[in-house]
């Protein structure tokens, strides 16, 4: 608990951000842009990249994200398995992730049973993904003030 000047306790409440935070995780480089630059191009939206699963795992450890967009297969660590640390942890466990995957009907059931909030299948459009993180990361909301 925040203390005042005065040494008096003081409930601190947690600044909104300005932007949500959307980490992308996919090892093929030209589509780890378009989506970051899809996302990046939204207003309120800013996009991190990563290009494996244990990049990920080590970006999660420090940046406070809003969305994980995860490709299920990545070199070493798969998306899958960066989805289930981040379930094992409990301050990522509410951290929404959408899926991207190549192989929808290899791993559609497998996604389901884990809970997935969502997955798209490659090619994707981009307008679809977009519309997939403005449901799972609303934008923030402006607050304007009157005098």
């Amino acid at each position: 608990m925040a203390r005042d000047a005065q040494g008096s306790s003081a409930v601190t409440k947690p600044t909104p951000r300005a932007v949500r935070v959307v980490l992308v995780v996919e090892d093929d480089a030209p589509v780890r842009e378009l989506l970051a630059g899809a996302i990046n191009d939204e207003s309120g939206y800013l996009a991190l990249s990563v290009a494996s699963g244990t990049n990920a795992l080590r970006a999660l450890e420090t940046v406070n994200t809003d969305l994980v967009l995860l490709d299920v297969k990545l070199p070493g660590i798969s998306g899958i398995e960066v989805y289930d640390h981040m379930r094992e942890d409990e301050r990522l466990r509410v951290v929404p992730v959408m899926f991207e995957t190549g192989t929808a009907r290899e791993h559609a059931a497998e996604l389901r049973d884990r809970g997935v909030a969502a997955f798209i299948k490659k090619p994707f459009d981009l307008h679809d993904v977009v519309a997939y993180v403005k449901r799972l990361a609303p934008p923030p909301r402006t607050t304007s003030s009157s005098a």
